[in-house]
């Protein structure tokens, strides 16, 4: 037993020495922190790529929305068109109508817009307005016209008369059209 224990010494020992010297552990953690940081560099890289390229897809799928609806872009009422996705309506597509009379909502960038829901844009209350309208032409299929709130320009909610429709692409996806027929004048009892 005694000269397992003199052994461990002189092996811890030589060890410490030539960690004194030659600064073994040192050199070997630098080595793997090299590697290591090599690696992570490259998946960073691999990150950034794949994340412009997603970017890219995502804004030429916005433009080519705007084209698809080229229809819809000199019409002179506000005109929307949005894609239910499971229990959302993500908005695809507005006219410049809409952005000239609503842009104040998304800083008058259409492309900020599109892609989002009426949750993410509007009150809960309107947005939960919108959806109700949303749903019951989406399952319906019958065109309806209402009346819808939003926010002004200058903060206060105004009344607005809309059309909704609904269209069903390649049997797939249901899309909600909606206009602005008229943006009624805003008036004390619009609270």
């Amino acid at each position: 037993m005694k000269k397992l224990a003199i052994r461990s010494k002189k092996v811890l020992f030589k060890f410490s020495s030539l960690e004194k010297k030659h600064k073994i552990i040192t050199y070997i953690s630098l080595l793997f922190l090299t590697v290591s940081t090599y690696f992570l560099r490259t998946e960073n890289q691999n990150v950034k790529v794949n994340y412009a390229i997603l970017k890219e897809e995502s804004s030429n799928l916005k433009y080519n929305m705007v084209l698809f609806n080229r229809n819809y872009e000199g019409f002179p009422l506000p005109v929307w068109q949005k894609i239910k996705k499971g229990n959302e309506f993500i908005i695809q597509y507005i006219n410049p109508e809409y952005v000239k009379e609503f842009g104040h909502i998304f800083n008058n960038d259409k492309y900020e817009l599109l892609g989002k829901n009426n949750f993410e844009l509007f009150p809960d209350k309107i947005a939960q307005e919108y959806f109700v309208h949303d749903i019951t032409v989406s399952k319906t299929g019958k065109k309806i016209e209402g009346l819808e709130k939003v926010v002004d320009k200058h903060g206060n909610i105004i009344t607005l008369k809309v059309i909704k429709w609904r269209k069903i692409k390649s049997n797939k996806d249901t899309l909600v059209y909606g206009m602005v027929k008229e943006i009624l004048p805003y008036t004390e009892t619009n609270k």
